[in-house]
């Protein structure tokens, strides 16, 4: 057999053995072995690191695409120096993107006045986390309500909450901000509660600070332990600054 045709199918039996990566990057390798004189055990060596390699990036791509991002914002674009309260909390927000805080149930709070860029912050760390193939969910506060209400009416409400439970990161995007009926009021209160309990990092942005969430829940009771919660364990973002638009190109 010609040595074409044997690469040819090798990398085909590869494929089948769910090894693309390896199968990608055999006649690369092959060329460099013989160049440079490696080894058959440096060659195996380096196979194995292109399929590790390839097998995370597939599985990051696989947690952006699952965070349903609806724009991927990344820090490196956030202009910190457009106000004071931006240059102020720079230092402590680029600090989590260790992601140490993952491991410790931490739960970074933005809150503040519409404009001033605590989306844009929070889809960043979240989309982070995706970079370092932690599970992620991004969604707003309606959306994921409406979603475990209608669950909950269907009889799948079990399931429904692991998408909010099971998640490294939990990311919601206007918490507090719309009033709460009692039905949607319990499903905020048993996600918060479900992932305070394990130890589970969840992000909120809102425009309301937290005495005014009592205008939000039916019951302030609800409202103050579920404040109590996110915030025991928390990184906090007060970005009262000015309101951020950029100019026309």
């Amino acid at each position: 057999m010609k040595d074409e045709d044997l690469l040819d199918l090798v990398c085909q039996k590869l494929r089948w053995l769910k090894l693309p990566g390896m199968a990608e990057q055999l006649d690369p390798l092959l060329a460099k072995a013989a160049k440079d004189n490696l080894t058959v055990l440096d060659v195996v060596d380096r196979l194995c690191d292109e399929e590790k390699a390839s097998r995370l990036r597939n599985a990051i791509k696989r947690r952006i695409k699952g965070a349903r991002f609806p724009e991927l914002n990344t820090v490196d674009a956030f202009n910190f120096d457009f106000c004071p309260v931006r240059k102020k909390l720079r230092s402590r927000y680029l600090a989590l993107h260790d992601l140490a805080f993952l491991d410790r149930g931490v739960n970074p709070l933005f809150i503040g006045f519409p404009g001033t860029g605590k989306t844009f912050l929070a889809r960043a760390l979240a989309y982070r986390a995706c970079q370092a193939n932690r599970r992620v969910v991004l969604v707003s506060a309606p959306g994921m309500l409406n979603h475990l209400h209608g669950a909950e009416i269907h009889g799948s409400l079990e399931r429904a909450l692991q998408t909010y439970l099971r998640a490294d990161l939990l990311a919601i995007d206007d918490f507090a901000v719309l009033e709460m009926d009692g039905a949607q009021a319990k499903l905020a209160f048993q996600v918060i509660s479900e992932r305070y309990n394990h130890r589970r990092s969840t992000l909120i942005t809102t425009n309301r600070p937290f005495k005014d969430w009592t205008k939000v829940f039916p019951d302030s009771l609800n409202a103050q332990i579920i404040a109590e919660r996110l915030t025991e364990r928390s990184e906090r973002f007060v970005m009262d600054g000015k309101g951020y638009r950029p100019s026309a190109a």
